[in-house]
């Protein structure tokens, strides 16, 4: 049986994502891989994550009172379209970010 994926290359960031057929929704999803055991960086050092991600510590929202995801927060911008993957472009202490 042949494996679906879709593949991503952004800023330097290289990416195979799995899909599964979801009979449900008769559509393929992506499965999203764990980023915090898995970390995916762009060249310049800024990490990977997805949408959903929830427990950042370091994030900016609008309104503090609300529930906060990645994707709700101002330093995440998608990577495409069709993917719930973005990068976080919070300015991190160069202890935080993938050594080069």
């Amino acid at each position: 049986m042949e494996t679906k994926s879709r593949h991503y290359e952004f800023e330097g960031a290289v990416l195979d994502v799995p899909l599964y057929y979801d009979k449900l929704a008769d559509m393929y999803i992506e499965e999203y891989r764990d980023f915090k055991e898995n970390p995916v960086w762009t060249s310049d050092g800024y990490p990977l994550t997805h949408a959903a991600e929830d427990d950042c510590p370091c994030g900016d929202w609008d309104d503090p009172q609300e529930f906060h995801d990645c994707g709700s927060c101002r330093y995440f911008s998608l990577i495409a379209s069709d993917t719930l993957i973005g990068v976080c472009r919070r300015e991190m202490p160069v202890q935080h970010r993938r050594k080069k």
